[in-house]
């Protein structure tokens, strides 16, 4: 079992790739004080018929006094409508300032589930037990949380770090490989933005990753953990602008899922943002093209999208991107590429272009 800690300030997250069956040791192992007076585990309706039970009983097994809320599954359950349905039943168990709240799923579920506490009586402690991919490698490490609105893509949040984030690298069998796929485009987008080496690592390793064999899994989950905590703890809550560099391939990324109607996967959207991001920098003479075709036929082997099927307008897309969270002075900013490993952030990226890189995926 890996274990490890990320110092956030005052704040600490302790993260271990563990069996869902010892989950509450690790968090009795904390020696949160206050101690914990209750666990809620907040899961989504397909993840807690998986794994709702085994948790509940780690908890108990740890003495904890636990229970459990679901939501419908899906991007469209990030909403306000869903958060205050969870306030509600959190007030009728009259969960108070010393409970914990657990996030048990993937990305939509850390969301939801850490918004909710982080605003419940001002603030609970939470942990995820992250399940798919993409919790595991991204959206588990950093404390970001928050809901959807109708006019965009997380704009409603808040920073709140988990205590602990526990990771079962055997719930990735019972995901459907589409989602494996969606996963491993965060794992592509932190490679562009930290080494060639770990770029050639996903050249050499696709085939392993894809067949989920165990050793080539835990590397992967381990490596991108490790990537992530980094850019996190020297910029925990977006102000030294350290951080945006995790946005790559997100703003137009997040444009298009947004536009879709969440028809398709997060991790998809990344894809086509990465490679619109490179068409941007290519455009912007600062990335070879060689470097555009490495990443296209990465994305292309794990079977992510390059092309969008789907009808969307280029200039709904610039509209959705000025409102982008991050935005400043209402010129959105772009994390662009000058080679892999080697990152510039521009504020001059027109709308013509944006409208160009996008139709490149038509």
């Amino acid at each position: 079992m890996e274990r490890f800690a990320i110092d956030f300030g005052n704040e600490r997250t302790t993260v271990a790739v563990e069996p869902i069956g010892v989950f509450g040791k690790g968090v009795q192992s904390l020696g949160l004080k206050p101690p914990i007076s209750e666990v809620v585990v907040i899961s989504d309706e397909t993840v807690s018929g998986l794994y709702g039970g085994k948790i509940l009983q780690s908890l108990s097994d740890a003495g904890f006094r636990s229970s459990s809320l679901v939501f419908p599954p899906g991007e469209k359950s990030k909403s306000l409508r869903v958060v205050e349905r969870l306030y509600d039943e959190l007030a009728s168990r009259r969960f108070d300032r010393a409970g914990l709240v657990v996030a048990l799923g993937g990305g939509v579920v850390s969301d939801v589930a850490g918004f909710v506490a982080a605003t419940w009586k001002r603030g609970v402690r939470f942990a995820i037990c992250a399940t798919t991919l993409e919790a595991a490698i991204d959206a588990s490490i950093g404390g970001k949380t928050g809901v959807n609105l109708p006019s965009g893509k997380n704009l409603v949040g808040v920073f709140h770090q988990p205590v602990h984030v526990g990771i079962d690298p055997h719930c990735l069998h019972s995901l459907d490989m589409r989602d494996i796929r969606a996963g491993l485009a965060e794992s592509v987008k932190h490679a562009l933005i930290t080494s060639e080496e770990f770029f050639n690592w996903h050249e050499a390793n696709v085939q392993a990753v894809m067949e989920l064999q165990e050793g080539a899994i835990e590397e992967l989950i381990i490596r991108n953990m490790k990537i992530k905590a980094e850019i996190v703890s020297r910029d925990a809550r977006e102000r030294t602008g350290e951080r945006i560099i995790l946005n790559l391939g997100h703003t137009i990324g997040h444009a298009i899922e947004n536009l879709c109607s969440y028809e398709l996967r997060h991790g998809e959207c990344v894809a086509l943002g990465l490679i619109a991001a490179c068409r941007l920098s290519n455009k912007m003479d600062i990335l070879d093209g060689r470097v555009t075709d490495r990443v296209v036929q990465i994305l292309q082997l794990i079977g992510l999208p390059t092309k969008l099927e789907l009808r969307i307008d280029a200039d709904q897309i610039v509209e959705v991107i000025r409102q982008d969270k991050k935005a400043v002075g209402g010129a959105s900013q772009f994390v662009l590429l000058e080679g892999i490993g080697n990152l510039v952030i521009r504020q001059d990226v027109t709308d013509a272009a944006i409208r160009d890189a996008f139709c490149s995926l038509c």
